[in-house]
């Protein structure tokens, strides 16, 4: 059974919603962290069978993944208090399920998904940050259709995901129906991070927006997805694939996550004055 039905949308609509409600996969196990961020959860997107976006010389599964691994190398060297935990390390497919599963099992208090963007117009160019939620129009959108359509890669996403079709816009509809339990938290990296990537890492700041992320919500806490950059585009894409575009990018994020924390070490500070 098909969870749309073309022909009557209400019935497709209550079909897909009771199947994703009723889904453990759309569960989240965790409440809202309130201190600083103990153990991060770094995610090299796509992998494997599924590439990502496609440039002129590289796979977005590639490049994800060397910015996540100098991600890690740079937070043990100048954060150790800090465990990091990698849902890939190599170039392997994981299922968007298994990833929040590690991040549940492993007892993160921030996701931070890294991806590159794509786009039919190659001149268009910079960063972005999402956090878990949705706007009227974003049924098409082709930055959360893209990220989203990774579970097709996986053979039994019809029953994981209670037959949610990313392609579909009527899909979308349980995304309007939730209430993001992390959205403060997950807001202020997010706004950290783009102004690093502005005034550090010398990007185009194409600002912190809101979209329906399957991997997002079900990661079960505060949690960002970041598109480091165009790789459809000619020039970034030379960035991006470059050892320093890369240290650039791991760097800024890193200083988001610093900023993050420290700002609960003030308001403990000013708290015990």
């Amino acid at each position: 059974m098909k969870c749309f039905v073309k022909s009557s949308f209400w019935t497709g609509w209550l079909l897909c919603l009771l199947g994703l409600i009723n889904h453990s996969c759309f569960l989240r196990p965790v409440e809202p962290s309130e201190g600083p961020i103990k153990t991060l959860i770094i995610d090299a997107g796509h992998g494997g069978k599924d590439p990502g976006a496609v440039g002129r010389r590289h796979y977005e599964k590639h490049l994800a993944l060397k910015v996540a691994l100098k991600l890690k190398a740079i937070m043990q060297e100048q954060l150790p208090g800090i465990k990091v935990e990698l849902t890939r390390e190599t170039d392997h497919f994981v299922p968007l399920y298994r990833r929040a599963r590690m991040a549940q099992d492993r007892a993160g208090d921030f996701f931070v998904s890294i991806h590159l963007n794509a786009s039919e117009n190659h001149e268009t160019f910079g960063t972005e940050t999402y956090v878990m939620g949705f706007n009227k129009g974003q049924e098409d959108d082709k930055t959360i259709v893209a990220e989203n359509e990774a579970i097709l890669f996986e053979d039994d996403h019809q029953e994981l995901y209670g037959g949610f079709d990313p392609r579909s816009p009527e899909g979308h509809i349980y995304f309007k129906l939730l209430k993001d339990a992390f959205r403060e938290e997950s807001t202020f990296l997010a706004e950290q991070l783009q102004g690093e990537y502005r005034e550090y890492g010398g990007r185009i700041d194409r600002g912190v927006k809101q979209g329906p992320f399957v991997v997002l919500y079900l990661s079960g806490m505060p949690a960002i997805l970041t598109e480091v950059g165009f790789i459809s585009n000619a020039e970034e894409e030379k960035f991006l694939a470059s050892e320093a575009g890369q240290q650039y990018l791991a760097t800024s994020i890193y200083r988001s996550i610093k900023t993050y924390n420290q700002s609960f070490k003030r308001k403990s500070d000013f708290g015990n004055r």
